[in-house]
């Protein structure tokens, strides 16, 4: 399916191509902890991910070791998708609070374990 998404103010805008999302997950890493977000089940392969177009909108707040890109709008901070490493290698997980036509809380949402994986991202089990 081809899905497109926005932060709030609409400022920034995203699109990708997934299976149907019908699930999501929770990360209990310090950050996600704080931010709340219901994040993609899985990572959105670069390939199928079209990011948004003018990177002077966006923020960047590097973390676990400085290659987590986790992207946000800097007009109303809403946090949008995070991508992992140089040039997103592994890909894209997006905030499904900002994709057109899905309520994150609908979902079944599962946590995966962020605060104990001491290397570069959160794994799913």
């Amino acid at each position: 399916m081809d899905y497109q998404a926005r932060c709030h103010c609409g400022r920034v805008r995203f699109s990708f191509r997934s299976p149907e999302i019908r699930t999501g997950v929770r990360c209990d890493c310090s950050l996600c902890l704080r931010r709340g977000a219901v994040l993609s089940s899985t990572y959105i392969p670069s390939a199928d991910f079209t990011p948004h177009h003018d990177p002077r909108d966006l923020g960047v707040y590097l973390w676990n070791e400085r290659v987590l890109n986790n992207y946000f709008c800097k007009a109303c901070g809403i946090f949008t998708y995070v991508g992992d490493g140089e040039n997103a290698r592994d890909g894209y997980r997006v905030n499904l609070g900002c994709v057109e036509g899905i309520d994150p809380l609908a979902l079944d949402i599962r946590v995966i374990d962020g605060q104990s994986v001491p290397l570069v991202h959160a794994v799913d089990p």
